[in-house]
């Protein structure tokens, strides 16, 4: 019996390295963010549209640049080796949302 809960336990581990194996530190979803996020696609698009701009954040685009100049600065994160930073209007952008 003894001998069959080690054996037991040895499997357990095995099994739990190997599904850490798969995990990711960006899920590949979240890396094709720069390039299909709603910030990087749709709001670059409200730009172009001052009314749908001011519909979408409530702010009309000068207002939410002059926010962003104000408090860019504080908001602003370092990437890492790991991962790239959200940027200080994307944050803006998704506090506001």
């Amino acid at each position: 019996m003894h001998q069959q809960a080690l054996t037991t336990v040895a499997l357990f581990i095995l099994l739990d390295r190997t599904r850490r194996q798969h995990r990711h530190w960006v899920h590949p979803i979240h890396q094709a963010r720069q390039t299909h996020g709603e910030y990087h696609r749709l709001v670059q698009e409200l730009r172009l549209d001052s009314y749908l701009f001011q519909r979408y954040f409530r702010l009309n685009i000068e207002q939410f640049d002059d926010l962003l100049s104000r408090v860019g600065p504080r908001i602003t994160k370092e990437d890492t080796w790991l991962r790239r930073s959200i940027g200080p209007a994307e944050r803006l952008a998704i506090c506001l949302r």
